[in-house]
């Protein structure tokens, strides 16, 4: 029995349908790379930024609840029909919100960020420090305390809601950055698919 042979696919590149056939030489192939890393990081701030204008609009949001003297969910107005009351320990938990979204606002920053880098080790020993920003499980179990509480108090859908907030954004900022790093993952394979053309 004659064993299969496997052909290595060439990378190729075009923008042109007369040229399918052609094959990229090494500079060409660099250029390629270097405009999809350029137009990856393009598109990789525009994201960060609605990213970071998202956090900080929910940050804000939680700021005026604060200074409310009612406590009485923002978001009442658009159920008239499911009343809102404020919750118990409404401040330990408005502390809990606000670590999460300062976890949220270093996650809104690229990986290679100043900041990023700079905040685990600026406070703490080593040995004490925590890997900020939180990854799993605790960026998952933080945001869920709230709204979990809310429900066991029986509350309607409005206060749920409303503390499901920070829960909410998570979700949106890690499905994003997951996006953005499989991105980044895709031009470094492509990258992995470079050849020596005959005759360069």
């Amino acid at each position: 029995m004659t064993p299969a042979v496997r052909q290595r696919v060439p990378f190729r590149f075009s923008e042109d349908d007369d040229l399918d056939g052609h094959v990229l030489d090494e500079q060409e192939q660099e250029e390629v790379l270097d405009r999809l890393r350029k137009q990856n990081q393009n598109s990789n701030a525009v994201y960060y930024t609605g990213l970071q204008f998202v956090v900080s609009l929910s940050l804000l949001i939680h700021a005026v609840f604060t200074f409310s003297s009612t406590k009485i969910s923002p978001l009442a107005p658009l159920f008239p029909d499911s009343p809102s009351k404020p919750v118990p320990f409404t401040n330990a938990l408005l502390l809990l919100q606000y670590m999460v979204h300062g976890n949220l606002i270093l996650y809104c920053l690229p990986r290679k960020h100043h900041m990023r880098q700079m905040i685990p080790n600026a406070s703490l020993p080593r040995s004490f420090s925590l890997p900020l920003p939180l990854s799993h499980p605790a960026a998952i179990v933080l945001p869920l305390i709230a709204p979990a509480y809310a429900t066991f108090l029986g509350r309607g859908i409005v206060d749920v809601l409303w503390w499901s907030a920070a829960g909410i954004l998570s979700l949106v900022v890690g499905l994003a950055t997951k996006w953005m790093r499989d991105a980044e993952k895709d031009v470094e394979e492509l990258d992995k698919l470079r050849y020596t053309a005959r005759g360069a």
